[in-house]
């Protein structure tokens, strides 16, 4: 009886310590398991590409290369709208206008952008608040065709001014810089300048606000105009939003500057039905 609960308790024990170390072998390998880096899965190749910002586009930005890029994308992340690499690898969007500001990296769409000779592409180019009106030119007042679209420019009228009208009382002939840093939209009816081909255009569309379209609109009337191209290069460019203005006795030594009469009392002289008016 004695031997047979020595043999139990023996027993016990065996099974107790296989337990045991099974169980600490176990643990020791669920430890190890987890201070294994787990391995990152291999990154997938994206082969669609999609047209997106390659950076940040405003409302009326003419499209050019520079403004956009092929981007890698999901295909799963693909929509109907995006312009794929795949199916269009000829797509142009060069000379296209901004209809609705796009962020970087942003798809671009069909319904984000107008194209030129679509109803509404000159309006789409606007900045809000401002307006479009023509203005004639020709090879001298539009610089030869070397003023494109995205220029900015400054309006000077040329016009005669009568004797009547005259702070002189003589006609005179006069020049004045009516607007300043205005942006051409357009030359003619080309709103794109991808080419850099030289147009001489009779007409330039430029965006002014409503008060300056109706001193176009009278400018036109009173003389000629021309387009003076103003540099991309800002800094150190000296102030000229005020008025200026030259006459024609500063540009020729042979038109002396007139001088007004001076006057004094004017009398009314009335003999029999004859009325004269003298001066002293």
């Amino acid at each position: 009886m004695r031997l047979r609960f020595l043999v139990l308790i023996v027993l016990s024990l065996v099974v107790a310590g296989g337990a045991a170390y099974m169980t600490q072998t176990y643990l020791r390998s669920e430890r190890e398991a987890m201070a294994k880096p787990t391995p990152e899965p291999e990154p997938r190749e994206l082969s669609t590409k999609v047209l997106v910002a390659a950076s940040d586009l405003a409302a009326g930005t003419i499209l050019n290369k520079s403004h956009l890029r092929w981007q890698p994308w999901p295909e799963e992340g693909v929509t109907d709208t995006y312009i794929v690499k795949q199916a269009n690898p000829d797509h142009k969007v060069e000379g296209a206008v901004v209809r609705q500001s796009l962020a970087r990296g942003e798809p671009l769409t069909e319904m984000r952008i107008v194209r030129p000779g679509d109803r509404g592409f000159l309006a789409a180019m606007l900045t809000p608040g401002k307006r479009a009106i023509s203005v004639p030119v020709n090879a001298t007042s539009g610089i030869s065709g070397l003023v494109f679209p995205g220029d900015r420019v400054d309006i000077v009228l040329t016009h005669t001014v009568d004797k009547e009208q005259s702070t002189t009382g003589s006609k005179r002939q006069a020049s004045e810089t009516v607007l300043h840093d205005i942006r051409v939209l357009a030359l003619d009816q080309r709103t794109d300048d991808q080419d850099g081909k030289r147009i001489v255009a009779k007409t330039a569309t430029v965006e002014v606000t409503p008060k300056q379209a109706e001193k176009v609109s009278l400018a036109k009337q009173l003389g000629n105009l021309s387009l003076v191209l103003r540099p991309v290069a800002r800094d150190g460019e000296p102030d000229t939003k005020g008025l200026t203005f030259t006459v024609d006795s500063e540009i020729s030594a042979v038109v002396g500057t007139p001088r007004r009469r001076a006057t004094g009392p004017k009398v009314k002289v009335v003999r029999g039905g004859e009325t004269e008016e003298l001066s002293f």
